[in-house]
């Protein structure tokens, strides 16, 4: 996972629906909602550049099967 050597910190409004979503999450894995937001960043990066490979690549679910192998169930739209 990249990382720089310097943070930034900025500042977010969002709607107390999210808020209390990123609260219960970030609570639920025991991370901090700024460590949560990193992450959901890089996600989102990840994303963007499989849909920047212009080859038909996308991020998607994916669901283990009893034989071990994986069946597509979604794309993520929108990155």
């Amino acid at each position: 996972m990249w990382r720089c050597a310097m943070k930034r910190s900025m500042t977010v409004t969002m709607s107390p629906e999210i808020d209390d979503m990123l609260t219960m999450m970030a609570c639920a894995r025991g991370i901090s909602k700024g460590e949560l937001m990193r992450r959901a960043f890089y996600l989102m990066k990840a994303g963007y550049d499989e849909a920047q490979k212009c080859d038909g690549s996308s991020l998607g679910f994916v669901k283990r099967m009893p034989d071990n192998t994986l069946k597509a169930t979604g794309v993520v739209k929108g990155l």
